[in-house]
């Protein structure tokens, strides 16, 4: 059963007392409508209205907020508050008395039999309606949910009611099979009513939206054929305004220029309700004015707001009303759920629980949500049809997202975004963020972390301790002699041999003569031209291309002392790179080594097309671009290509220099392959920063080796990025966009804020895994620029659709102000 209570008040006032108060309970979903009459009477209760003048004052004062929304002429929202130095402490000192004298006034002996014979006559457990009748406007704003009836009935709710109300004469016109509701978003400066729309359109609805009306395109809706069953209003109201006869009289504010009276609607009104309209809400001030002027109109059901409310904790309660009772719940138990919802308010918003009030015509049934099974039918007689059984809330699917809105936040954080990436802004991030990926990379079992091909052999510091520094050219050419007999494919000599006159100089130039394999180094640097040159005796063999250069691109990064390796360069131009004097040779020593290698496995080198790309075998290995992945600012002029950084930091089999010439070692770890040899002593200062940390220069070289090998031999992918023309880097942009598309679906598809927070959260390690899992097999894509987009579509409507935009917004124009000041 679904009892329903009518107390009558009677006739009185809180100076007098009520002598007759009567009392109908009503059971309507019994086979004959079962009714019990009582009669009692409350004495007179002199304090209620001051100590509701209290509340409500300390309520305006501690909610000072609301006075940033009276910015339109003549609008009168709040009464200029004298009160100053109040707290919320204050204000629940005060509840708390006004909830005691109001339990106090409700137990008297008069009323208690009242409450008795309800209390056995209902089940705590059933949805019970209570309506007061009274057209007291003081009766009417206090706070009846405070009457402890209502704490041992927790799905009981209580409504206002004046005495006098008919039956609202309805026709039978076609109504859609689903809910029709109206929705007008009247003159909102300084409050925010997209977010109400946003709601609204979230509902399983057919929702007419009417955005700062005129009053003639009001009126044309509402006297619609098809009928409405909701009417919404959010926007600026008065009760305060004065009509030509001196009387108070309630107004909407349709839009900037044009006020409308409750007067001046009421015929449209009227036959909006003769068509079936069931239920208006006024998300707006002044609400017991609105209610009161359309209660001759006998409209079934309103909700209004008790005090001037702020939007925040207006969103809050259509919010929950509308989750609730679209999927099912019982009108009246919604609107209690939503209204107690807002006690997790009050820290903020002091006294937001005790705003939303329910004005009921006694003669009709409440409202029932309806899906497109039959159109909800009107009840009179005070009978209410069976209300359904609460239904779980639905997930959003992609098809009840609007999409309209979500498309133009996403492209309005990623077109910022991107501008903002093209001017460098996020290189330093981007960069930091591929160099985590790089070291996050599990090792391949295809392609294993050592590369068999080399061998590296490593002068560190008990070597220099033994054979000085810099090793000197008799003792380097015994070591060279070691190794050519060991026949490996190619030599690199990664230092620098730049001393004149070096003893043992004629042995060291007789291994370059019988090793046409063996390559040197020299770099081509302008400013260290006379250190990292070399003799002239060595000029001949760069004809040879028995010397190559040393130099390794590099990128300042700001929160390392050193700049970091990230990127392999091959060759320069002749004509266009900067080629010096002291060292011009145009190939680096990793290609010079690899092009040996790969000379004896049948692949011929090719860079001959127009771009400068060097070909080797099937593989082509394009130059970077001025843009490329995160890089914004490179020269695009040099065939250098992204350092595929094997699995380890060390990427080779190695040996030290002792080792070496004491011929401890296994002769199979030369014969056949590419040596490299170089100090890792740090008194060499050839340190380099790379993703893994710092390494010798000597190891770095031997990634580069490594990387063409592999790619040419073992179909290892180079790093390639997204597609792109030019300097457009439309795959980039897309990938951005679409990390920002999904962190707007997440926010449409999730209604609880914590929830979206957390799955956004999920989402942001499900990126950086797929940037993982994409970079394993060479792919670079954005991934700061792409966790920007996610976190930054998912908060700004986040903050839009859960009112915190507003908030925030407010709080910045007074910070400002403050500051201006």
């Amino acid at each position: 059963m679904n009892p329903l209570v009518v107390l009558n008040l009677g006739p009185g006032n809180c100076q007098t007392g009520f002598n007759s108060v009567n009392a109908q309970l009503l059971f309507p979903d019994s086979e004959l409508p079962v009714q019990y009459r009582g009669r009692g009477s409350l004495p007179a209760a002199k304090n209620l209205p001051e100590l509701y003048e209290q509340w409500r004052r300390l309520y305006e004062a501690l909610n000072n907020r609301f006075r940033s929304r009276l910015s339109a002429k003549d609008l009168i929202e709040f009464e200029p508050e004298p009160i100053t130095n109040v707290s919320r402490v204050d204000l629940l000192e005060l509840s708390e008395r006004l909830e005691g004298e109001i339990n106090q006034w409700l137990n008297s002996p008069g009323f208690r039999k009242i409450d008795q014979q309800l209390r056995v006559k209902l089940d705590p457990k059933e949805n019970v309606r209570v309506i007061i009748e009274t057209d007291d406007p003081l009766l009417q704003k206090l706070p009846w949910h405070l009457w402890r009836f209502f704490k041992d009935y927790t799905k009981a709710e209580v409504a206002l009611s004046s005495p006098e109300y008919e039956v609202a004469s309805q026709t039978t016109t076609a109504i859609s099979r689903r809910m029709r509701v109206l929705v007008v978003l009247g003159h909102s400066e300084g409050i925010d009513t997209q977010v109400d729309r946003l709601m609204l359109e979230d509902v399983d609805a057919d929702t007419i939206f009417l955005s700062n009306p005129n009053r003639a395109e009001l009126d044309r809706q509402l006297w619609d054929d098809k009928g409405w069953d909701i009417f919404f209003f959010a926007g600026h109201s008065t009760s305060h305004a004065v009509d030509e006869k001196g009387k108070f009289k309630e107004q909407l504010f349709l839009n900037s220029d044009e006020k409308l009276s409750i007067d001046e609607l009421r015929n449209a009104l009227s036959a909006s309700i003769s068509r079936g309209l069931k239920l208006a809400i006024f998300n707006s001030c002044d609400g017991l004015g609105l209610a009161r002027a359309l209660a001759d109109l006998n409209i079934p059901q309103l909700i209004v707001m008790r005090e001037p409310v702020v939007d925040p904790v207006a969103h809050a309660f259509l919010e929950n009303f509308l989750q609730t009772f679209s999927h099912g719940e019982a009108f009246y138990t919604a609107a209690r759920y939503a209204r107690e919802k807002l006690q997790g308010l009050e820290g903020k918003y002091p006294g937001a629980s005790w705003l939303p009030v329910i004005f009921q015509n006694p003669t009709e049934a409440p409202i029932v949500w309806t899906k497109g099974a039959e159109p909800p039918q009107s009840q009179s007689l005070l009978i209410e049809p069976r209300e359904p059984q609460p239904q779980p809330v639905k997930s959003k699917t992609l098809l009840d997202i609007n999409w309209r809105h979500l498309l133009v936040t996403s492209l309005a954080v990623t077109l910022p975004l991107v501008g903002v990436r093209a001017l460098g802004l996020l290189q330093p991030l981007e960069l930091s963020a591929y160099d985590h990926l790089i070291r996050s990379r599990p090792v391949n079992w295809e392609q294993p972390a050592v590369d068999q091909r080399l061998l590296v052999i490593e002068i560190d510091q008990d070597d220099t301790d033994k054979y000085g520094y810099p090793i000197r050219d008799g003792v380097l050419a015994e070591a060279l002699d070691q190794l050519r007999q060991r026949q490996p494919r190619a030599v690199g000599i990664d230092m620098h041999r730049y001393q004149v006159n070096e003893p043992g100089r004629e042995e060291l130039l007789e291994q370059f003569e019988k090793s046409p394999d063996l390559i040197t180094v020299c770099s081509f640097d302008q400013s260290d031209r006379e250190i990292l040159g070399h003799p002239p005796e060595f000029s001949r063999y760069q004809a040879e291309h028995q010397v190559g250069f040393s130099d390794l691109e590099i990128d300042d990064d700001y929160q390392r002392n050193r700049p970091v390796v990230r990127r392999h360069l091959l060759s320069y131009d002749p004509h266009l790179g900067p080629i010096s004097s002291a060292c011009s040779t145009p190939y680096s020593l990793s290609l010079n080594l690899a092009l040996r290698f790969l000379r004896k496995e049948g692949v011929q080198p090719l860079n001959a097309n127009t771009q400068q790309n060097w070909h080797l075998g099937p593989v082509v290995f394009n130059r970077l671009a001025v843009r490329t992945g995160g890089y914004q600012q490179l020269d695009g002029q040099s065939s250098q290509i992204l350092l595929n950084y094997r699995f380890k930091p060390k990427p080779a089999h190695r040996i030290s220099f002792t080792d070496l010439l004491e011929g401890r070692f296994n002769d199979n770890l030369i014969r056949d392959r590419i040596v490299l040899m170089g100090v890792t002593d740090p008194i060499a200062n050839d340190i380099r920063e790379t993703p893994f940390g710092t390494l010798p220069g000597v190891w770095v070289h031997a990634h580069g080796v490594s990387q063409l090998l592999a790619a040419v031999l073992d179909e290892r992918p180079l790093i390639w990025v997204l597609p792109q023309v030019g300097q457009w880097q439309w795959g980039d942009m897309l990938w951005i966009w679409g990390w920002a598309v999904v962190g707007g679906v997440l926010v449409w598809c999730i209604r609880r804020p914590v929830m979206v927070l957390l799955v956004v959260g999920g989402a942001s390690v499900g990126l950086r895994q797929i940037c993982l899992l994409l970079l394993v097999q060479g792919g670079w894509v954005p991934l700061v620029p792409a966790l920007f987009a996610l976190g930054g579509t998912a908060g700004v409507l986040l903050a839009y659709k859960h009112g915190y935009l507003r908030v925030i917004t407010s709080a910045v124009s007074k910070l400002t102000i403050r500051v201006g000041s």
